[in-house]
């Protein structure tokens, strides 16, 4: 059988910039280093797709600019802020495109 287990550094590689990146919007359960590490790698331009919503994962990357459009029905930071900050600042500002699937 196949080994499956993989460094964090190869996994991030996997996530090519213009990727499309699937997760969940549990303020608990975020791969954080994960997307420290892809953010690490320079990539950009990632289409995230919150599925149920979108917490701080959504958000940090967005405030690392490596997301262009963001499809969700809403990013938060759970008790601690009704919008994530930096999703805010970027949609307002033009940068990232946001895409409401309520």
């Amino acid at each position: 059988m196949r080994n499956k287990l993989t460094t964090l550094h190869d996994a991030a590689q996997a996530i090519k910039s213009g990727s499309q990146l699937a997760m969940s919007g549990n303020i608990h359960r975020s791969p954080m280093a994960l997307l420290r590490e892809v953010v690490r790698q320079g990539t950009r331009d990632l289409r995230v797709i919150g599925v149920v919503g979108g917490d701080i994962n959504i958000d940090f990357l967005v405030g690392a600019g490596a997301v262009k459009i963001v499809d969700t029905c809403s990013v938060t930071l759970g008790e601690f802020a009704r919008t994530g900050p930096n999703f805010a600042r970027h949609v307002q500002a033009g940068t990232v495109r946001a895409m409401d699937n309520t």
